[in-house]
């Protein structure tokens, strides 16, 4: 106990920490201790009373003055300290306060043996009891001791020099009141000791509470730091995943798009090789027949075969060289001024002299919406023209019997200009509606047998339209016919 004492740097002789650390414990020595003090000052202020009933047997004689000690001096001042005990200022003086009252108690006890000093072990049982209930009211060591002390020089002065008490009850009372006195003291310091032990292992608790919260809280920063890195990670890695999928996607759509750009091109050689060869022995073929010609007739007939397959060979190349220019990007959009009636009049001129039309009895028929004065519009004429000559021309083919339509009607609120050709052909299935715009898909569909065709129209029609900022579609089922349309921006010209 004494090596503690010594370790915690506490007064050995006063039991005080000393400085912030004293008050802390007084703080926690008065909220451990009210309750016993409590209850330790009605139980000595009882005791002090019920004694008073002794005062019947053995102080006749004093019964009036020592019930007014009693009754009318302490047991109601220790009623008092017990009232105040309940006001908030209690904690700042309440050692002082229980100093006073055992100072008081003692002095009433020391007045009723000076007056009866015959009857010392009354009187000295009752100063034992006394003396040593300091420990039970949590008086403190320091100050138990010297009340004690005080309480003993107070007895020996009174007892002496004012009731002339006999010198030999004074030394035998002295004896009793010492140990009381010794007694008391030796308990009070050690209930201290252990409150104050009590208190710095408390206070040591609390700082390593307080130091595993920090930590946890720490802890808990890191846990939280970690986990939102880790979310972020976790968003970073699904962002890396979603676009790698994406990057995959792009890259078996390109691969799709290269197999089929392949396929194409293979078709494409396939058929331009056909196509070019077909017309090109037709001209030498008969170019060589031209000097074994029999007749007029037959010297006219091969020169006629000649021209048509030389006309048949250059609307290819024509094709060919408008796809490749169009690719590489060096034909441009040329708007100009127009009537598109006057246009529209010039295809219809072309086309009813068409062998196409002609040979097979077809009706062509032309409507206009707009009057020959109000049909003046902007956008590239020669584009246009080669559009509707593409989708007239291709009507024109894949038409057996019937008639042919064509024409256009105007959308005022967003200046464009909607075109279609309608036809009682062959059709098409709604599987070939899927690639009809691609280039060189004429050779891959098997219900266009015998077509003068190479399968580039409608893949240029649709290439011309993109690049003037129209589009194009279709409507048709097989053998009943087909309707080609588009919408194009134009700029309306008011004369």
């Amino acid at each position: 106990m004494n090596k503690w004492v010594k370790e915690s740097g506490m007064n050995g002789f006063t039991l005080s920490f000393g400085g912030k650390i004293e008050k802390e414990f007084r703080d926690y020595y008065f909220d451990s201790s009210i309750v016993t003090t409590r209850i330790s000052l009605l139980l000595v202020g009882t005791l002090y009373g019920i004694f008073g009933l002794l005062d019947f047997l053995v102080a006749e004689d004093y019964l009036g003055l020592f019930f007014q000690i009693r009754f009318l001096v302490v047991i109601p001042f220790l009623l008092v300290v017990l009232a105040l005990s309940f006001t908030k200022r209690f904690i700042l003086y309440w050692q002082e306060i229980l100093f006073v009252a055992y100072i008081i108690g003692a002095l009433g006890i020391i007045l009723m043996i000076g007056f009866m000093p015959e009857g010392s072990t009354y009187s000295s049982g009752l100063m034992l009891i006394f003396l040593a209930g300091s420990v039970l009211v949590k008086l403190r060591f320091f100050l138990s001791s010297i009340a004690g002390w005080i309480s003993i020089a107070i007895y020996n002065i009174i007892s002496i020099s004012g009731f002339n008490t006999d010198i030999y009850i004074v030394i035998s009372n002295d004896f009793f009141f010492m140990s009381a006195i010794i007694i008391g003291m030796f308990a009070s310091y050690h209930a201290e000791i252990f409150d104050r032990r009590n208190f710095e292992l408390m206070s040591q608790l609390a700082r390593k509470k307080e130091e595993l919260e920090e930590s946890h809280n720490d802890l808990e920063k890191i846990v939280e730091q970690r986990t939102l890195e880790l979310y972020e990670r976790n968003d970073e890695l699904n962002e890396e995943i979603s676009r790698r999928i994406l990057i995959e996607q792009e890259l078996v759509k390109a691969k799709e798009k290269a197999e089929q750009s392949d396929k194409l091109k293979s078709a494409f050689l396939a058929n331009m090789s056909h196509e070019i060869r077909t017309p090109m022995n037709a001209i030498i073929g008969f170019s060589n027949l031209l000097n074994e010609a029999e007749n007029e007739y037959e010297l006219n007939e091969f020169i006629k075969i000649i021209v048509n397959n030389g006309e048949h060979l250059l609307v290819l190349i024509n094709d060919i060289i408008d796809l490749s220019r169009i690719e590489s990007g060096v034909m441009d959009v040329n708007n100009s001024e127009f009537n598109i009636n006057v246009l529209m009049k010039e295809v219809y001129d072309l086309f009813i002299i068409d062998n196409n039309i002609i040979n097979k009895s077809l009706v062509l028929k032309m409507n206009n919406e707009l009057d020959e004065k109000d049909a003046f519009i902007r956008t590239d004429y020669t584009r246009l023209k080669q559009i509707i000559i593409n989708l007239v021309g291709n009507a024109s083919k894949y038409t057996n019997e019937g008639s042919i339509e064509y024409g256009y009607s105007i959308n005022y609120s967003d200046e464009s200009l909607y075109f279609y050709v309608k036809d009682t052909g062959i059709g098409i299935t709604e599987e070939q509606k899927k690639y009809i715009f691609d280039r060189f898909m004429q050779v891959t569909t098997d219900n266009t047998p015998n077509r003068e065709s190479k399968g580039l129209g409608l893949a240029i029609t649709k290439t011309y339209l993109k690049m003037m900022g129209g589009n194009i579609g279709v409507n048709s089922e097989l053998n009943g016919g087909s309707e080609f349309y588009f919408s194009l921006p134009i700029e309306i010209i008011k004369k």
